[in-house]
C-alpha cells in the first residue's frame, strides 16, 4: 500500500511496514552511482521528510522516540542540503520565465540563469565533501532502520484510531496556527513555516487516505497546491535575500532588476493563492477534526474486519421471509 496506512492493521505494524519501505529506498538513492546526484539527493531527502511526517502521526505513542528519529532525519536531510539547495533556485527562476513567457520577453532570466547554474556546479564540485556526507547519511539511515524495526505502541489502542486521530489533529493544529501568524504578518519567516505545517498536514492526508478515499482526495490535492506554492514563494524570498548581500553575484544590475520586479508580482499571486486556499482547508477547529478523523478511521477498520463471506443480506431475503411466516 506505499505511504498508505491501512486502518485494518495494527497502526504500529503498518509504522515498521512503511519506515522500513521509505528507508529502503533512500538508501538505495543514496547508494546509486548516476551521474545525476541531484536528483537522486532531492530523492533522498523526499524520503526523509516522508518519514519525519509519519512519525508526527504517533507522535503520542512515545514522545521520546519522536523526538531522537525526528532530529536524526532532520539533521541528515540538512548534510545533503547544498547541492539541493542550488538546484532549487534554478528550478524557481525557470518557474518564473516560464510564468512571464508570454508579456516579458528578456534577456535577464539566461543571463541570471548562467550565474546560478555556476554555483550550482560549484557546490558540486567539492565530490569529496559530498561523498562523505552520503557516506555518513547511509550509515544512519542504518541506525534509524533498528530503531524504527522495535517500534510498538504500548497502549489499548491497538489498532490505532485515538492515537492517528491525535497526530493528525495535532499537525492540523500547528498549520492553523502558523495560519494565524501568516496572515497577521505576511512576511517570508511565517509564510515559509505555513507551508512547512501544510506540508505535514498533506502528508498525515495521504497516511490516512484509506479511511475514506473519495473524500480526503481533494483535501490531499489542495494541500499540496498550498504547499507547492509557499514553497516556490520561499525560493524566491531567498533569491531575493542573496541578491541583497550579493548583488554583483547574478551579472548586471538591469538583468537583476527586471527579475525581481517580476519575483515580486510572482510572490503577490503565490501568496494570496496560499492563503486564501489554506484558510478553506484550515476552516475546522482542530479538536473537531480530530474527532472526525477518529471516528473515520474506526468505520474504516470496521469495515476491514467485516467477513466478505458473509454480505449483508439482500432486502429480498427480508420479504420472503415475512411471506413464509
Amino acid at each position: 500500500m506505499a505511504f498508505r496506512i491501512d486502518p485494518g492493521q495494527a497502526l504500529d505494524a503498518e509504522v515498521r511496514r512503511i519506515a522500513s519501505e521509505q528507508l529502503h529506498k533512500a538508501e538505495r538513492e543514496l547508494g546509486e552511482d548516476c551521474s545525476d546526484r541531484h536528483a537522486t539527493i532531492h530523492a533522498a531527502r523526499k524520503r526523509l521528510k516522508k518519514l519525519r511526517g509519519l512519525l508526527r502521526l504517533v507522535h503520542h505513542a512515545d514522545a521520546d522516540f519522536y523526538a531522537e528519529e525526528n532530529a536524526r532525519f532532520r539533521d541528515t536531510a540538512r548534510a545533503l542540503s547544498g547541492v539541493r539547495d542550488a538546484a532549487a533556485q534554478i528550478e524557481a527562476l525557470d518557474a518564473l520565465a516560464a510564468r512571464f513567457a508570454g508579456e516579458v520577453e528578456t534577456k535577464a532570466f539566461a543571463a541570471i540563469r548562467a550565474r546560478l547554474t555556476e554555483r550550482r556546479n560549484a557546490a558540486a564540485a567539492s565530490e569529496a565533501d559530498l561523498e562523505a556526507a552520503i557516506d555518513a547519511a547511509l550509515i544512519t539511515l542504518g541506525e534509524a532502520r533498528r530503531r524504527l524495526d522495535g517500534f510498538v505502541v504500548r497502549r489499548p489502542d491497538r489498532n490505532g484510531a485515538t492515537l492517528a486521530a491525535k497526530g493528525y489533529a495535532r499537525t492540523y493544529r500547528r498549520a492553523r496556527q502558523a495560519l494565524k501568524r501568516a496572515e497577521k504578518r505576511r512576511d517570508a519567516e511565517s509564510l515559509h513555516e505555513l507551508r512547512k505545517r501544510v506540508k505535514y498536514h498533506w502528508m498525515h492526508l495521504r497516511l490516512l487516505a484509506p479511511v475514506w478515499p473519495e473524500a480526503l482526495a481533494p483535501l490531499r490535492d489542495a494541500a499540496k497546491a498550498i504547499a507547492d506554492d509557499l514553497g516556490l514563494d520561499h525560493d524566491y524570498a531567498v533569491f531575493r535575500a542573496e541578491a541583497a548581500t550579493a548583488p554583483t553575484a547574478f551579472g548586471s544590475s538591469s538583468d537583476l532588476s527586471v527579475v525581481l520586479a517580476l519575483i515580486d508580482r510572482r510572490q503577490s499571486e503565490l501568496r494570496q493563492a496560499g492563503l486564501d486556499a489554506a484558510r478553506r482547508l484550515l476552516a475546522d477547529d482542530a479538536d473537531a477534526a480530530g474527532l472526525r478523523m477518529r471516528r473515520l478511521f474506526r468505520a474504516a477498520r470496521a469495515v476491514a474486519a467485516r467477513d466478505s463471506e458473509a454480505p449483508a443480506e439482500a432486502p429480498e431475503a427480508d420479504r420472503r421471509r415475512v411471506a413464509a411466516s
